[in-house]
């Protein structure tokens, strides 16, 4: 296929990119991951009048800096395909931010189309623009969309069959930076460079700005010419005794600059969300305010979950019940106290780890996870992190997968290993599966308090290991820059979508990994036999260390299990305690066992990703050890603690 006829789709994170793909495509997608990444690559199709064109789905980026991932990759697609028609999908709200992005690919060459998506909703709170103006600005195509509302999707399509790409408007900064990227410019023209084929295409005047900004990827291309990179060093070091700051700083300054001067005349805007903002965001209202909702949400969940939640147990025991009549003994005891036991024991949470994932997406909607990370960000910069952490530990309530792969937006190599190796800590929805359980028979008036005191303690021992690691970590913090999307009326079909994509795994292994590991672990407590098996073997030997927690060698071969899927904890615990478990237990070893299990050895497919992220086993050993030696340590001066106050 022509590579005209190959759509890429860019824009930054959050500008409604996927619900554009969705529609231009249809059902016609396909999912797979870009060569050599784990990075997920989606593909769409969809035709206009006789011509067929393939959409391609890029990372949701800030910049074409090589500095993370995410950016690497799809500005390297972006060099490779260098036929291809972009999109340039902008948040119109934030346009002036958005822009940023825009000026870059005018910069590497490439006359995108401008989508100023969220169109409604800029108007809605008062920002108009004159796309007419802005077209003749950029010398590019603009359109206004909404994907929410399907505005422009007919007349995008329309566009993308009728362009044809002209030579991109040169973006112009301060005489001081003119003046030296020319310098660099005609040392490029003048000397023979041996560089690839690539770069020798490239517009000269993007390598110059790229230097100049010390991107990786460009440095490394030149860096077999050590008096070269030393000229644009010693530049760099006349720029900065001019201005007195860096210059990939001041380059960012002048990009936004640049923004500014192309809104003018262009946008008409009013003042949105000050009034609200300056409270939601102040350093002491906003936290009171976080409070209130992160409490009122844990009741929502746990007072909703727990009703729906004995229904299914209800179900399960009624079913037990009926398959212990019909079943031969030879198999009553696998089925009904193995496998039902264990996946009813997990799937009695499910409403609750819904609820979460359904709250989760309901404060990301609206609006307010942002002033969220705009509201941690002093606190997380003071212990080695960055506002751009928060969204992988607000993911991690999910899953711990996609949090760690949602690091890639860091570009600060320090701040993104930190983030790497803390966000296990963040209690997943498998791990709210045993907050659930022991709070259901423990702390049943006090479930809200129970779960915000684990999460407490969690986050103040993340913040503690974060802190630690920053001063030992060598690295550079990166500057950020705070995009706070507009207040929304919830889209409930989105949400729900959202709520299910993030649940469904949860029940996926309900059906494989739990039912198996439920089996496996009823053969290990019933074989050779139910007073002396293979499980009381391992968990005896555990037991020399848990016991300073207070728990025996049923809780420790429980944990052993919770490695290969947190939910087996559960699954476990009532293969083990068949009885009330009330009885065998207190409140203060519930409490224990539920911290225990939230900070040590995150699961399986957490520590694959780990690795695949760093690419180091040094640092993936490194998770392993101190999530261990956390959770023991927290673990014994919990119980003794716990046992000293009269608990």
């Amino acid at each position: 296929m022509d590579e005209k006829n190959i759509i890429a789709l860019l824009g930054q994170p959050n500008v409604g990119k996927t619900t554009l793909f969705n529609h231009l495509t249809g059902m016609k997608q396909r999912i797979g991951n870009w060569p050599g990444v784990t990075v997920e690559k989606k593909e769409g199709f969809f035709k206009k009048n006789s011509e067929s064109y393939i959409v391609v789905d890029l990372p949701g980026i800030y910049s074409l800096m090589s500095d993370s991932i995410d950016q690497k990759i799809a500005r390297d697609y972006l060099i490779e395909n260098n036929e291809v028609t972009v999109i340039d999908v902008i948040d119109t709200p934030n346009i002036n931010r958005n822009l940023y992005l825009t000026i870059q690919l005018l910069e590497l060459g490439i006359s995108p189309i401008l989508c100023l998506n969220l169109i409604d909703e800029a108007e809605k709170f008062g920002i108009f623009i004159n796309d007419q103006k802005l077209s003749e600005k950029l010398g590019v195509p603009v359109i206004r969309t909404s994907g929410r509302h399907k505005i422009g999707i007919d007349n995008l399509k329309e566009t993308i069959y009728k362009y044809k790409a002209g030579e991109p408007v040169k973006i112009t900064y301060s005489p001081l930076l003119e003046e030296n990227i020319e310098k660099i410019i005609n040392k490029l023209e003048n000397t023979q460079y041996n560089i690839s084929e690539t770069y020798e295409r490239l517009p000269k005047r993007w390598i110059a700005i790229s230097l100049l900004e010390k991107d990786p990827d460009v440095v490394n291309e030149f860096s077999k010419y050590p008096e070269f990179i030393k000229y644009v060093k010693d530049m760099k070091l006349e720029i900065e005794d001019e201005i007195k700051h860096d210059v990939e700083s001041y380059i960012v300054e002048q990009r936004y600059k640049k923004c500014d001067e192309i809104l003018a005349g262009v946008m008409v805007n009013s003042e949105l969300y000050e009034d609200i903002d300056t409270i939601v965001i102040h350093p002491i209202y906003g936290f009171m305010i976080f409070a209130v909702v992160l409490y009122t949400m844990y009741n929502f969940v746990f007072g909703v979950g727990d009703i729906f939640a004995g229904f299914i147990g209800t179900f399960f025991e009624i079913l037990g019940n009926y398959l212990m009549t019909i079943l031969p003994q030879s198999l009553s005891g696998v089925i009904v106290d193995g496998l039902l036991a264990g996946v009813g024991g997990v799937l009695e949470f499910f409403p609750i780890v819904f609820l979460i994932m359904f709250s989760l997406s309901i404060l990301e909607d609206t609006g307010y996870l942002s002033r969220v990370t705009a509201l941690t960000h002093s606190i997380m910069s003071k212990i080695g992190l960055s506002g751009k952490s928060f969204i992988p530990l607000i993911t991690g309530f999910g899953c711990s997968v996609p949090a760690l792969m949602g690091t890639r937006f860091i570009s600060s190599h320090k701040e993104r290993l930190i983030t790497l190796l803390v966000t296990p800590l963040v209690p997943c929805s498998a791990r709210f599966v045993i907050i659930g359980f022991f709070a259901s028979f423990f702390f049943i008036e006090h479930a809200a308090l129970f779960t915000l005191s684990i999460l407490a303690i969690t986050f103040a021992l993340l913040f503690l290991v974060s802190y630690v690691l920053s001063k030992f970590m060598k690295g550079e913090s990166e500057e950020y820059i705070f995009e706070l999307p507009p207040y929304r009326i919830p889209d409930w079909d989105n949400i729900i979508k959202m709520t299910w994509e993030k649940s469904k795994e949860f029940l996926k292994k309900a059906g494989t990994v739990i039912a198996a590991g439920s089996i496996l672990f009823y053969g290990l407590v019933n074989y050779p036999s139910p007073d002396a098996n293979y499980a009381s073997v391992v968990g005896k030997i555990l037991e020399h260390v848990t016991i300073y927690m207070g728990l025996d060698w049923r809780a420790a071969i429980s944990l052993v299990f919770g490695i290969f899927a947190k939910e087996l904890v559960v699954s476990s615990f009532s293969i083990l305690y068949p009885e009330n478990i009330s009885a065998a237990f207190s409140p203060l070893k519930a409490f224990v066992l539920t911290l225990v299990s939230v900070l040590y050895i995150p699961c399986l497919a957490t520590l694959a990703t780990l690795y695949l992220e760093t690419r180091s086993l040094k640092w993936t050993a490194f998770g392993i050890g101190y999530n261990l030696a956390l959770a023991t340590v927290v673990g014994i001066i919990t119980y003794n603690l716990g046992t000293l106050l009269g608990f």
